[in-house]
């Protein structure tokens, strides 16, 4: 392969690119600062280095070459032009990102967790776009994470992932048949380690050693040095300092664990990230949700998360509680309530009807009687025997598996009476043998008042009945769709 050329500013690549300073150096190729001359713009120019053997068949690269160009995302470095015909100057034509890169910034020590979280969000969903075009970016580190200016207030800086899909876009055999294994010792995953096809959750690992490093400022395993950095991740993963938090340990525990069966796709990644940016107070500006949707409908293989479904709060008026606490508790634990719980719940609301419906006619008949004894006594010619004063109380508590039900439409008891004074009262006789103040006329009328409250006692008692099993279907109802909504979302 020829050499690239060095130092001659007007020596032009493929009639177009004029190659400027050496700008950063890599493994396989030198990257420069250069000028597009056609369109008047500056572009970062990569050099294949010498002595790299061929890249692969024509169609091989083409087809690579085309993939990676296609990809298109605020937070990915794009790709302009490849030139990769052996023989010649070999070289890729990317945009340029005046900024610098991920490792400068953390050499000053940690980041702000939101901003982290920013960075997150940002590189996960473009690690999500890569992936769903069928390529590994293969070599996700700080180095290769670009840093420019944000113009957005509150974020000092936006991220863009470069040099994805290089080690990808190079034939495979060079390095691999050497026995090579392509990365950075630093951020290898357990699984490129013993040598297995790099496939997507080798990104989301060294994405997440990525995240820890700038959260805490420390890298991964730093107690093993060369390659003992890379057999350390081999038998346990990364330590994960509490004082991160739960979010950010939860997170970071499953994009490190050693099975990558077990960490989140790079989707996930980005979807946690916007929540624990959102639970910062700081809005993100990434797009994530709406671009990662996007995108998805248009390159992503697999398809977009299932919508949520409807919560019962929203689907079902929220009735008095009917279930006992041990019921709910079930329920909520395993998704579906037992046969057996669901059968107890039915007899115990079952066996408190009638005490239910007892006390409401019990409590009517009682302020009746009330109304009666005070008109007696207060009637012309009567004693003066005080009126017993009506007090309020306290009830005791309900249990919290009892339905109080409304005796009635629209009217409620809602005062308690203070019962053994009353009877006391009423049962003061005159001399003449008859309750004082009472005489026979009254007594006459007062039988007819005392038995339409007691009928009006049974239509209360009867209403508190009905309303009871009304509950009761609102609360199996209820019972049903929770469980119908537990097994949608167990699918």
């Amino acid at each position: 392969m020829a050499r690239p050329p060095e130092g001659d500013a007007e020596h032009l690549l493929g009639g177009r690119y004029r190659v400027g300073e050496c700008i950063g150096e890599g493994g396989m190729a030198r990257v420069h600062r250069g000028e597009d001359i056609l369109l008047g713009r500056t572009v970062a120019i990569k050099l294949i280095r010498p002595g790299i053997d061929g890249v692969g068949t024509p169609e091989r690269v083409r087809g690579e070459v085309s993939a990676l160009a296609s990809l298109s995302h605020p937070s990915l470095v794009t790709l302009f032009d490849a030139h990769l015909d052996e023989g010649e100057t070999e070289y890729l034509v990317m945009e340029f990102v005046d900024g610098p890169p991920l490792s400068h910034r953390m050499d000053g020590g940690p980041l702000p967790r939101e901003d982290v979280a920013q960075l997150a969000a940002e590189l996960a969903e473009a690690l999500h776009v890569v992936h769903a075009a069928g390529i590994v970016h293969r070599d996700v580190k700080p180095s290769n994470v670009l840093l420019y200016r944000s113009h957005l207030p509150g974020r000092p800086f936006r991220a863009k992932l470069a040099d994805f899909g290089i080690a990808r876009l190079l034939d495979d055999t060079r390095v691999t048949d050497t026995g090579q294994v392509v990365g950075t010792a630093a951020y290898l995953a357990p699984e490129q380690v013993r040598g297995a096809a790099p496939a997507p959750p080798a990104d989301v690992y060294a994405l997440g050693l990525v995240l820890l490093e700038a959260l805490t400022g420390c890298r991964a395993y730093p107690h093993a040095e060369g390659i003992g950095t890379a057999l350390a991740r081999l038998s346990a993963p990364p330590e994960l300092p509490v004082s991160l938090g739960p979010r950010w340990t939860s997170l970071l525990a499953r994009m490190t664990a050693i099975d990558p069966d077990m960490r989140p796709a790079a989707l996930e990644v980005a979807v946690a990230a916007g929540d624990i940016l959102a639970g910062s107070g700081v809005p993100s500006v990434s797009g994530s949700v709406a671009t990662a949707a996007h995108t998805m409908t248009a390159t992503a293989p697999f398809p977009l998360p299932a919508p949520v479904e409807p919560t019962l709060a929203e689907t079902v008026p929220p009735p008095l509680p009917t279930t006992p606490p041990e019921v709910a508790a079930a329920s909520a634990a395993t998704g579906t309530a037992s046969g057996p719980l669901r059968s107890r719940a039915r007899r115990v609301r079952r066996r408190r009807r009638l005490p239910i419906a007892l006390m409401t006619a019990a409590t009517v008949l009682i302020v009746v009687v009330g109304v009666w004894a005070v008109g007696a006594l207060g009637a012309p010619g009567g004693g003066t025997s005080p009126i017993p004063p009506v007090t309020e109380s306290t009830p005791d508590p309900a249990p919290a598996d009892e339905t109080i039900v409304d005796p009635g439409d629209g009217a409620t008891v809602d005062v308690a009476v203070d019962e053994a004074p009353l009877t006391d009262e009423i049962g003061v006789e005159d001399p003449g043998g008859q309750p004082a103040g009472v005489n026979p006329a009254q007594q006459n009328s007062d039988e007819k008042a005392q038995k339409a409250a007691e009928k009006e006692a049974e239509r209360a008692a009867r209403d508190a009945e009905k309303a009871q099993r009304d509950a009761d279907k609102a609360a199996e109802k209820a019972q049903k769709d929770a469980e119908k909504a537990a097994e949608r979302a167990g699918r």
